[in-house]
């Protein structure tokens, strides 16, 4: 065997080795686990658990908040899809980030400004019981599903509106020329025709619902009310003889309810893969009279505004307050809670951890991502085939399942070998890692498509070595669309709360978390100074990278968040 030869089959032998050790084996290690019984292998784990009435109703809540808040989700983002897709309306750059916002926001903050507003004593709740109405509780299981529609709204719009711009118009004008009207052709064949992607999107929009954490979290934890990502956390935290075998049976229902839904999503994606090469058409194909449109227009603003910027703006607002929930008077601001945020030694290390953890990821996606799309499209690498279907896999289960699955594999991961990581920014940097690294793998290989590999092959036949290739060629060429997905990375990374609320310890919170406590501790002024703070700085970090985009032809503010083969739109549904 020639010195090549077994070059090339020790290194694949170490990629199929780093693949099992960072992405099957906690995945298997959970599943075992979920096995085992005091008495040895056996399901009584998941026997105990469906005898108790209170794991039924937890799956009973996680079915309904998951189907109601995805039902919302789907009837919004599609109504908001046709009149952004087909219509003549104005201002749309204006309403396309308004309706984007719950997909910029952290849900988590979301769920906080929604709960400032409708305060049982606030200002709305007053308005309505005077008028006759029963008060608005945020902390209930509507409370919940409300705010999880309204967050996944964008899930099913970005998934919908690519797909309504490449029907073909042929279809629309031989509608029209058979005497049907615009509104008819919308209903007898847009409608029909994007009847897939509009199923497709509400999956997602489900899949999003029951692997978040964060807002039945901050609604549903003090009201009483589980789901099956937050009785997992408790069980996790709640130590016991059999409190991780539980939580690792939980894991696996709800992994099993979250990949099952994938695949059925998957198979609706296959079926609009025929549109797929044709360019999307931005030309308006219901025109509106002026007076409709102005009215559309201002309809549009008018809700979209109070859905998303009224609950912002109230936590702002709030935040400026010496203590939460007092009415809005000159005597009553104070910039005490910036100060004590800014100033707060825990704060500051939860803002210094999630730059830095934000930071690292993003750079180890970028690096390894680009690398594995480059030998999976260029030289045809297995390995790289399946490290793309294993990242896809992890980034297929939900947050809370990763992270235990992480839990139980980094303790012990290799026979004798205890590294001691868990409760350290090195675990959580794997952790995010293996959560992230499918987006920068499908952004890069978006990338990549886009560069005739002809070029590649003249700069070799003019003598040029690998290292020419990449500095004076591809990296150029790949830079900013491979930093598109990076961004996205970035930003995820910054803001994740699942992942670091069981992986992280007293030393390695991150913001989300930092916010996630204050919350729970009854600190709502410190939690929406902090998290004004965070939302400042997103969406200065979006209007750069928005400027950064004009010069590109067709540009809008989502061009930032698709950029990505709609990989953040597909959440948790990555598995191709």
């Amino acid at each position: 065997m020639s010195i090549g030869t077994l070059f090339r089959k020790s290194r694949t032998a170490i990629g199929y080795g780093l693949l099992l050790l960072f992405f099957a084996a906690p995945v298997l290690r959970l599943v075992f686990l979920s096995f085992m019984t005091p008495e040895g292998l056996g399901t009584g784990n998941y026997t105990a658990l469906l005898r108790e009435r209170w794991t039924l109703e937890t799956i009973s809540n996680t079915l309904e908040i998951g189907v109601g808040s995805a039902a919302f989700s789907t009837v919004l983002g599609t109504v908001l899809g046709f009149l952004m897709a087909y219509t003549d309306l104005g201002h749309k750059r204006l309403l396309e980030l308004l309706i984007l916002l719950p997909f910029i926001i952290p849900s988590y903050i979301i769920s906080l400004s929604w709960s400032g507003l409708l305060l049982p004593d606030g200002h709305i709740n007053h308005w309505l019981g005077g008028m006759g109405f029963s008060p608005v509780n945020l902390y209930s299981k509507s409370g919940i599903i409300f705010v999880l529609g309204l967050v996944n709204m964008p899930v099913v719009y970005l998934n919908l509106i690519h797909f309504l711009r490449k029907i073909p118009k042929d279809l629309d004008w031989a509608s029209r020329s058979c005497g049907f009207s615009a509104w008819e052709t919308l209903w007898r064949i847009d409608l029909r025709e994007a009847l897939p992607a509009i199923c497709s999107g509400a999956l997602l929009a489900f899949l999003a619902a029951i692997d978040n954490f964060a807002v039945p979290a901050f609604l549903g934890i003090s009201a009483n009310i589980t789901v099956l990502s937050t009785l997992i956390y408790g069980k996790t935290i709640g130590f016991g003889p059999t409190a991780f075998s539980s939580a690792a049976a939980l894991s696996v229902i709800l992994s099993a309810l979250a990949l099952g839904g994938t695949f059925v999503e998957s198979s609706l994606h296959t079926e609009k893969t025929t549109l797929e090469s044709i360019r999307e058409s931005r030309e308006p194909r219901v025109f509106l009279s002026p007076r409709a449109r102005r009215l559309t227009e201002k309809g549009l603003l008018l809700v979209l505004g109070a859905l998303d910027l009224v609950p912002l703006l109230d936590m702002m607002v709030n935040a400026c307050l010496k203590t939460y929930g007092l009415p809005a008077t000159r005597g009553n601001f104070s910039w005490e809670n910036f100060q004590l945020v800014c100033t707060n030694t825990g704060v500051l290390d939860a803002i210094s951890n999630s730059l830095f953890l934000a930071g690292i990821t993003g750079l180890l996606c970028l690096v390894l991502g680009t690398a594995i799309a480059y030998w999976k499209l260029r030289k045809h690498s297995q390995v790289a085939a399946l490290a793309e279907r294993c990242a896809a896999l992890l980034y297929a289960l939900p947050g809370i399942v990763l992270a235990l699955a992480e839990i139980f594999h980094w303790t012990e991961p290799l026979p004798h070998v205890r590294p001691e990581i868990y409760g350290t920014l090195g675990l959580l940097i794997i952790a995010y890692g293996t959560r992230y690294l499918v987006l920068q793998i499908k952004g890069s290989r978006n990338a990549l498509l886009s560069i005739n590999p002809e070029l590649e092959d003249a700069v070799r036949s003019c003598g040029r070595g690998r290292l020419t290739l990449w500095k004076e060629v591809l990296l150029p060429l790949l830079l900013k669309p491979c930093l598109a997905s990076t961004g996205l990375i970035f930003v995820s990374a910054l803001t994740e709360v699942t992942l670091s609320s069981l992986l992280a310890s007293a030393g390695t919170r991150t913001i989300g978390l930092a916010i996630f406590n204050f919350q729970q501790s009854g600190d709502y002024n410190l939690a929406a100074a902090l998290s004004t703070v965070v939302v400042l700085l997103i969406l200065g970090g979006y209007g750069v990278a928005q400027l950064s985009l004009t010069h590109k032809k067709g540009s809008t503010v989502h061009g930032f968040v698709t950029g990505t083969d709609q990989s953040m739109v597909r959440q948790n549904t990555s598995v191709e």
